[in-house]
């Protein structure tokens, strides 16, 4: 087997380990029928069939994980992409794509990865594609697995440990530690996949070179990268620059406490301000800070940054591993810190919380205590995810088991029994689980994965976790009969079971329409009703993001169509009616409606009160229609639809009338001359001042004019109506208290 190597300062500082896995990072979109993930944590998710050698993952604005992987084939190290969605499904095959397969040396080396814009794969590795030269070199991959810079990538140059970041400008920048050089270099590379700058930028502490450059993308295309200088070991700057790879300020110390150059820390980047969370040494003791770096240069909470833990004396706790996470348009900085005892042989779990503008600690001087310093060597692993503002992060204990735990904004626990077990195999410490990660995806599910030797290799495990504490639902038959109902109107029992067991059981049940219909109680007994196929779901309670289904064979169902009646109409006026009817459903959920026309062709329709209707009951429905012409014929009909067909009632009719005829008030309306040729003159005698419209339909029914009138007591009202084809014409004058129709022959 080869040997593992992570580099330092120095391009061939070694540190041997076993074959590893790094963690995989995916999240559930609600509402998901159907889980890949594996309720069994004892069992999990296989990440991949092939002996990995070291990974990163990158996830995207679309809720998927990218995986990118050396994979020990044949003697070398071939590095490998994956892309897994949010429900734990590989979309580029079993084992992804093959993105380089140049020789790899007897060691890998360490890269780094990251997303664009667009949610392509951004790699940055090393390889000898020229023999005894490690060359380092990025890759950009597409969510179809297309290399989009080119089967070999862009060489950057001699060197190692390359770190890319997505600018906003839509390009990429890279730090590596450059080989002849043995400082760090810094290439852009242009939208259109080609090296900007032709010589590449180096960054230098005066004379001291630098390592570990770790970027992050700015406003306006700029960029931070906060490096180390020195050896092995090694103090923290910081350097904004510009678009074009200028310097904005010089290099900016950022801590005086040694740091060491084969770490990389935790950064995060708001707009143009930048914080970094890492620990440090002083003697033989480490310390955790956050530290903030303005865009001008300067470290507002002054040398070091601010303490996770202000008690640092000799014998106090050790304060080691530290991850930081920051929600959009939040006030604050969350820190997650590994604490130890001085000698390093027992191991708890501390959070804190920072105010982003003066760096005060939130959760008091010491921090807010998740679990103790004990035996049990709780160990934060991963990345730390914010859920509404609030940690949710992994960890591992003294047998490797993992566990999963989520807080509240002041750092209490959220979930009945305070932590999920995600991993329940264990391991000895000869053979124990690496390489742990944990990062969300989406707003309702996050996953952690991990390498572990069960067979003769480690491979990679995933395991899914709900932000409510669920590790999935599972649907089955009571009795584990098969999932149809072969009887009309027949049963069957579904069961449901939340993971982990310590969870509330209680779920809610639907039912999802397939090709068939039926219903469903709260207990999960299904009751057939048409022919066909239709999905039982059980969402749970405690996390309604969390579901699962059954898909259930329905057949010799007899449920028919609706049986609908169309019935007279009432309160007709002369512009509007109530159309009635009756509808029986025949069990089905039935959506009632009326159509309505001049004609048989109908042409509208208007929902029916109530519009649904289940059951075996003959309801009446009806519809109120407004907007009607008067005097004019209508016809309507009943309609029901359901999953077993559509039924419409008997044809019916009714004209609306001549309502509220004015000659009893004393309102005159004359026409004159009659018969014409499409110029009359209407007079109109009301005794008073009064408004009216007038309006005139043809024979079909159609307005072809309208007018307001005001009336002083007698007025003559002119219409000249062009060239309208010679026929009978409805003339209304009408306002809020009366309506006169008179009919007015047109000749040619």
């Amino acid at each position: 087997m080869k040997a593992i190597y992570t580099t330092s300062h120095s391009p061939f500082f070694l540190r041997a380990v076993t074959l590893f896995f790094i963690l995989l990072v995916a999240c559930f979109l609600p509402g998901t029928l159907h889980a890949q993930w594996n309720t069994n944590t004892s069992v999990n998710i296989q990440i991949s069939s092939m002996t990995v050698a070291d990974m990163q993952q990158a996830n995207t604005s679309d809720g998927k994980t990218w995986i990118a992987y050396y994979a020990e084939v044949a003697g070398n190290y071939n590095m490998m992409a994956q892309l897994i969605d949010a429900n734990g499904y590989k979309l580029l095959g079993t084992d992804g794509v093959l993105v380089d397969s140049h020789p790899s040396s007897s060691a890998t080396f360490v890269f780094n990865v990251c997303v664009d814009a667009s949610n392509n794969l951004i790699i940055g590795m090393q390889d000898e594609r020229q023999a005894g030269n490690m060359q380092a070199v990025t890759y950009k991959v597409s969510q179809t697995g297309t290399m989009m810079w080119g089967a070999d990538g862009i060489v950057l140059g001699g060197g190692l440990a390359p770190y890319p970041a997505a600018l906003s400008t839509g390009e990429v920048v890279i730090a590596w530690i450059e080989s002849n050089s043995n400082t760090l270099k810094l290439q852009k590379i242009t939208t259109n996949g080609t090296a900007a700058w032709t010589i590449p930028i180096s960054i230098l502490v005066g004379s001291s070179t630098t390592t570990r450059g770790q970027v992050v993308g700015c406003n306006a295309g700029k960029f931070t990268v906060v490096y180390q200088k020195g050896g092995m070991y090694t103090t923290l700057y910081a350097q904004m620059f510009d678009n074009s790879g200028t310097a904005l300020y010089a290099p900016l110390q950022i801590c005086t406490q040694t740091t060491a150059a084969y770490r990389y820390y935790s950064i995060a980047v708001e707009g143009d301000t930048t914080y970094f969370g890492y620990y440090s040494s002083v003697g033989n003791r480490f310390n955790s800070f956050l530290q903030r770096i303005n865009p001008d240069g300067t470290i507002p909470w002054g040398m070091n940054g601010s303490n996770f833990n202000t008690s640092t004396g000799t014998n106090d706790s050790y304060q080691m591993t530290t991850n930081i996470n920051h929600a959009p348009g939040s006030n604050y900085v969350w820190s997650v810190c590994t604490f130890s005892n001085p000698n390093q042989t027992i191991y708890g779990i501390y959070v804190q919380k920072f105010l982003k503008t003066t760096g005060e600690r939130q959760l008091t001087d010491a921090g807010k205590v998740v679990y103790p310093i004990g035996t049990s060597m709780n160990t934060q692993a991963g990345d730390l995810a914010l859920i509404n503002d609030a940690p949710m992060f992994m960890y591992y204990i003294s047998n490797y088991k993992i566990y999963a735990t989520r807080l509240d904004a002041t750092g209490n626990f959220v979930w009945p029994g305070n932590q999920v077990e995600i991993s329940s195999t264990t391991a000895s410490a000869g053979n124990g689980k690496m390489r742990y990660g944990f990062t969300p995806v989406g707003p309702n599910r996050c996953a952690g994965t991990w390498t572990e030797k069960r067979g003769s290799s480690y491979m990679g495990y995933a395991q899914g976790i709900s932000i409510g504490g669920l590790t999935g639902v599972v649907v089955a038959t009571q009795g584990s009969v098969p999932a149809e109902i072969t009887t009309d109107q027949g049963t069957l029992q579904l069961v449901a079971t939340v993971y982990p067991s310590t969870a509330d059981q209680t779920v809610t049940w639907s039912i999802v329409p397939g090709t068939g219909a039926a219903t469903i109680s709260s207990t999960g007994l299904v009751t057939a009703l048409a022919n066909g196929t239709v999905y039982g779901v059980a969402t749970a309670v405690q996390d309604n993001s969390v579901s699962d289904s059954l898909l259930i064979t329905l057949t010799n169902q007899t449920a028919a169509a609706p049986t609908v009646v169309t019935l007279p109409a009432t309160s007709v006026t002369s512009d509007g009616a109530t159309v009635n009817g009756t509808v029986n459903a025949n069990t089905l959920l039935t959506t009632a409606s009326f159509d309505y026309g001049t004609t048989t062709f109908y042409n509208h329709t208007i929902a029916a009160n109530p519009p649904t209707i289940t059951g075996t009951t003959t309801t009446p429905v009806s519809a109120v229609i407004t907007g009607l012409v008067p005097n004019t014929l209508y016809h309507y009909r009943v309609k029901g639809i359901n999953a077993a067909g559509t039924s419409t009632g008997a044809d019916l009719t009714f004209s609306t009338g001549n309502v509220g005829v004015g000659e009893k008030d004393a309102l005159n309306v004359d026409i004159s001359p009659v018969p014409n040729h499409g110029q009359f003159t209407i007079t109109i005698n009301s005794g008073s001042k009064l408004s009216f419209t007038l309006e005139i339909y043809n024979n079909l029914g159609v307005k072809i004019y309208g007018q307001p009138i005001n009336s002083d007591g007698l007025t003559a009202v002119p219409v000249d109506l062009g060239s309208v084809q010679a026929g009978l014409y409805t003339v209304i004058l009408h306002n809020s208290e009366t309506s006169i129709i008179r009919k007015v022959s047109i000749n040619r």
